[in-house]
C-alpha cells in the first residue's frame, strides 16, 4: 500500500515542483530533463494510465490478493486505499475524504450535524411519513406529496439494494476490501448503510467459512470509516428480526448469526451493551440467537476462539492460499485422487487464483520428473471439467516462463522440461495453441546450453551464490548484523555476482514488513561501494525492473514497493540519479518497469524528496527499546497538551498494533505514580477513548492490564501506590465498558 511519503511526493511533483520549489527537488534540472526525454521516447504511442497513477478503484483490484499480508489493521488498510488518488495529477480529494478527521460533512448521513437541517431519511418507518387526517392543519395536497416522496424513497432503496448486491458478489469473488469500500462510498446514501450490513451477513451465510471470515473482516474494515455505529447496530437488529425468514433458506441461520453477533462485539463494531439492549420474545428465534451469542462471549478466551471461528484472517492471505494449493498438490501426488483435488480447489474458492495451481504443478514437474504423468493428468482433467479456465492455464504457463531463467539456476533442465510440457499441453488441447506468441522469448531454444545437458560452470556458480545470498539476507533480517553480511560476501569472493544479492535482498524485503524493508534499504546503502560496486548495484535493480510484471503476480504491490526501494537507493547514493534515464532503453515500451521508473522520478522531483524517502518505511526498523521510548514520549506529550487526537495519531504512526499493550501498561503505571491525582484521570480517559475508537483493540487492552497484574509485586517496589490504584482502575474500566 502507498505510504504517505510516496503519496505526498507524487502529488507535489506536478503541483509544486516549479519555480522556487524546484530548488528542493532531489534531481537536478539536467537529470530531470534527461529522464523526461527518455520517458518520452518510451511513450511515443498512446499510453494507458500507468499502474502507479491508477485510481483507487482500479489499483485496489491488484491489491486484493495481498490484502492481509501486512500487519496493518483493516482501518489503516482502508485509509491507504482512499489515499491512492491519481498521484501524478495532484488530485487529493480521496486523500482528504479518508483522513482521520472525517470528510467535513455532517455526521449521521447529513443529519444532526452543526449548521445542518437534518436528513430526509431520519424517519424511515411508514408511520413517520403518514399524515394525520384529524390534524386541524391537514391538507390533502400534502398527502399526495407524501405518497410521491414515499414512492421515490422505495425506488431509491430498491436501486441501492441492487447496487449493494453487485458490490458484494464481486467482493466475495476477489476479496478486495479497498474496491468494495471505494464503490460503497461512491454509492453514497449513508442512511441506507444498514441494508448493506444486513446483505453482507445474509449473503455470507449461504457460503463457506472463507466467505464468513471475509464478511466479518469487511464489516470491521468499514466500521467508523464509512459505516457509522448507528447504521451497524440497525443492520444487526434487522438481521435478528429476520431470523425466521433466513432459516427457510439457511437452516443453520441461528448458529451463524449468533457467531456473527459475537464476532462483531469482539471486533468492536458493536458495543458489549448491544446484547443487553436486544429485547426478544421468549422462545423466539431471535431470543435463541441472543442466548447463543452470549454463550460465545462468556466462554473461556472468547476473543481468541471467535477470531478463529472460521479459520481467521490467515485464510484470506496470499501465503495461506499458496500453502493450501501446495498441500493439495502434494496430497494428490501421493493419492492420485482427482476428486479430492477438485474438492480442495472448490473449498479454497479462489477461481481467480487458479493460475497458481498450474504454476506450482509445472515447478513440481521440473523438480521431480517422476511426478509428471500424475500432474499432467490432473491439469488435463481439471481443464476438461471446467475447474481450470483457459485464461488461468495460460497465465500459469506465462508466470513460469517469465521466471524461467531464475528457475534454471536451481534446476538446469527446467527449460527443456518446460518446452516439452508446453508442446504436450498444446497437443492435448488444454493449452491455447496461440499461447507461445504471448510471452516474448519464452520458448527460446536451449541450444546455448551444453550439448550434454549438464550445467555450465557459470550456472553452477550462480546457483551456489543465489543460495548463499538468500541465506545471508534471511539471517541478517533476524540478527540485523551488517558486519556479518560483509564477511559473508567477502568469503564468497564473487563480486561479479553481487547483482544477484541485490535482487534477492529486495525481493525478500518486498514480502516482509516495513521493519525488514528498512533493514534491506540500510544494508544496500552500507554495502556500497566497499562490498558491492555501483555497476552491480545498478545491474541488480535493472533485473528487478525487467521482471516487474512477474513480481506483481506473486506480490500485487510489487511495482509500488520497487519504486520506493529504488528511490531510497538513489537518495542513499547507492544508485546514481542518472540510472533512471540510462535504464529505460533496456525496458520494454509501456511495461511496468517503465511505470516504476516514472513513479520514482516523480517522487525524487518533489520537494523534500530526500527526507520523505528516508522515512518511506515509517521507521520500520525500530527496536523494542525504541518503541518503549516512543510510547513513553507519547504519554508525556499527551499529559502536557491533553490532545487525545494527537496521541491517537502518534500511536497509529508507530504502526505496531501488536505492541499496544505496552502503552496500556505504561499508562496504568504512570497513573498510579500520580500522587497528586492530576494525571490519572487524563490517562484513564486516554485509554478509554483509544479503546472506544478502536485504536487499541480489546486483546491488547486486556493484555496490558494482565501484564500489570502479573507484575504487581515487582512494579510495586518502585510504585508503592500501584496495588490499590490498579484494582480501582480495573473496576472502573470494566464498569465503563472499555475493558471486557
Amino acid at each position: 500500500m502507498r505510504t504517505k511519503a510516496e503519496i505526498a511526493a507524487l502529488e507535489e511533483a506536478n503541483g509544486s515542483a516549479s519555480g522556487s520549489d524546484s530548488a528542493h527537488s532531489f534531481l537536478t534540472e539536467s537529470q530531470r530533463a534527461a529522464l523526461d526525454a527518455a520517458l518520452a521516447a518510451k511513450q511515443t504511442a498512446p499510453v494507458q494510465v500507468p499502474s502507479a497513477t491508477r485510481s483507487p478503484s482500479s489499483a485496489s483490484r491488484e491489491l486484493s490478493r495481498a490484502n492481509s499480508s501486512g500487519t496493518r489493521s483493516p482501518s489503516k488498510t482502508l485509509k491507504s486505499a482512499g489515499s491512492g488518488s491519481a498521484e501524478l495529477s495532484g488530485h487529493t480529494h480521496h486523500k482528504s475524504s479518508q483522513s482521520r478527521k472525517g470528510t467535513g460533512k455532517a455526521k449521521k448521513g447529513g443529519a444532526g450535524g452543526k449548521f445542518t437541517w437534518g436528513s430526509s431519511y431520519d424517519n424511515e418507518s411508514p408511520e413517520a411519513d403518514k399524515l394525520d387526517r384529524n390534524d386541524p392543519n391537514y391538507d390533502s395536497g400534502e398527502e399526495r406529496h407524501a405518497l410521491a416522496f414515499h414512492s421515490r424513497k422505495v425506488e431509491q432503496i430498491k436501486a441501492y439494494k441492487q447496487a449493494v448486491l453487485a458490490i458484494l458478489e464481486e467482493y466475495y469473488v476477489n476479496g478486495d476490501i479497498q474496491d468494495a469500500a471505494t464503490t460503497l462510498q461512491e454509492l453514497g446514501e449513508p442512511p441506507f448503510h444498514h441494508f448493506f450490513v444486513k446483505k453482507v451477513v445474509t449473503l455470507a451465510m449461504d457460503k463457506n467459512d472463507r466467505e464468513h471470515e471475509m464478511a466479518a473482516n469487511l464489516l470491521s474494515s468499514l466500521y467508523h470509516e464509512i459505516i457509522q455505529a448507528d447504521q451497524m447496530q440497525k443492520g444487526f437488529k434487522s438481521l435478528l428480526n429476520s431470523v425466521d425468514d433466513l432459516k427457510l433458506d439457511v437452516p443453520s441461520a441461528e448458529d451463524d448469526l449468533a457467531l456473527f453477533l459475537a464476532r462483531a462485539v469482539i471486533d468492536d463494531i458493536l458495543p458489549p451493551a448491544f446484547m443487553h439492549k436486544i429485547h426478544c420474545a421468549a422462545g423466539s428465534s431471535a431470543s435463541s440467537v441472543k442466548s447463543k451469542a452470549e454463550l460465545h462471549l462468556t466462554a473461556r478466551r472468547p476473543a481468541e476462539r471467535l477470531l478463529r471461528a472460521w479459520g481467521g484472517t490467515d485464510r484470506l492471505t496470499l501465503e495461506h492460499t499458496k500453502e493450501s494449493i501446495s498441500k493439495c498438490l502434494q496430497e494428490y501426488v501421493s493419492s492420485s485422487n482427482v476428486s479430492e483435488a477438485r474438492h480442495c480447489l472448490h473449498k479454497l474458492a479462489v477461481p481467480f487464483f487458479h493460475h497458481e495451481v498450474v504454476k506450482q504443478a509445472l515447478l513440481r514437474m521440473m523438480e521431480d520428473e517422476q511426478t509428471q504423468p500424475a500432474l499432467v493428468q490432473l491439469l488435463r482433467q481439471l481443464s476438461s471439467s471446467g475447474d481450470l479456465r483457459d485464461s488461468q492455464i495460460s497465465r500459469g504457463f506465462q508466470r513460469v516462463s517469465l521466471n524461467l531463467e531464475d528457475t534454471c539456476l536451481d534446476t538446469p533442465q527446467a527449460k527443456d522440461i518446460f518446452q516439452k510440457q508446453v508442446a504436450s499441453a498444446m497437443g492435448d488441447g488444454w493449452l491455447d495453441a496461440d499461447w507461445a506468441a504471448t510471452p516474448s522469448g519464452v520458448l527460446a531454444s536451449s541450444a546455448s546450453s551444453p550439448a550434454n545437458g549438464s550445467p555450465s560452470r557459470s550456472e553452477t556458480e550462480a546457483v551456489s551464490y543465489k543460495a548463499a545470498a538468500v541465506a545471508t539476507v534471511k539471517e541478517y533480517l533476524s540478527s540485523s548484523d551488517m558486519q556479518e553480511v560483509v564477511s559473508s560476501l567477502t568469503e564468497l569472493q564473487q563480486p561479479h555476482l553481487a547483482h544477484i544479492f541485490v535482487k534477492q535482498a529486495v525481493q525478500i524485503g518486498m514480502d516482509r514488513k516495513d521493519r525488514e524493508r528498512e533493514l534491506v534499504s540500510a544494508l544496500l546503502s552500507n554495502l556500497y561501494p566497499s562490498s558491492i560496486s555501483q555497476e552491480e548495484m545498478a545491474k541488480g535493480f535493472t533485473r528487478l525492473l525487467l521482471f516487474t510484471e512477474d513480481l506483481q503476480l506473486d506480490n500485487p504491490d510489487a511495482a509500488h514497493l520497487l519504486s520506493l526501494f529504488l528511490g531510497r537507493a538513489i537518495v542513499d547514493e547507492a544508485v546514481p540519479p542518472s540510472f533512471l534515464a540510462a535504464v529505460l532503453p533496456t525496458l520494454e515500451d509501456h511495461s511496468e518497469g517503465v511505470n516504476v521508473v516514472q513513479s520514482t522520478g516523480a517522487m525524487l522531483s518533489a520537494r523534500h524528496a530526500a527526507e520523505r524517502l528516508q522515512n518511506c518505511w515509517h521507521g520500520g526498523s525500530q527496536t523494542i527499546d525504541q518503541l518503549r521510548s516512543s510510547m513513553q514520549a507519547l504519554l508525556a506529550e499527551y499529559l502536557t497538551n491533553g490532545d487525545i487526537l494527537e496521541a491517537s495519531r502518534c500511536l497509529m504512526e508507530l504502526n505496531v498494533p501488536y505492541y499496544h499493550h505496552e502503552l496500556v501498561k505504561r499508562a496504568l503505571v504512570m497513573a498510579a505514580d500520580d500522587s497528586k491525582g492530576h494525571n490519572s484521570p487524563l490517562l484513564l480517559k486516554l485509554l478509554s477513548e483509544l479503546a472506544s475508537s478502536g485504536a487499541i483493540n480489546q486483546t491488547q487492552m486486556r493484555k496490558g492490564f494482565q501484564r500489570v497484574e502479573e507484575s504487581l509485586d515487582d512494579i510495586s517496589l518502585d510504585s508503592p501506590l500501584l496495588k490499590p490504584a490498579f484494582a480501582k482502575y480495573k473496576q472502573q474500566a470494566e464498569l465503563q465498558g472499555w475493558l471486557i
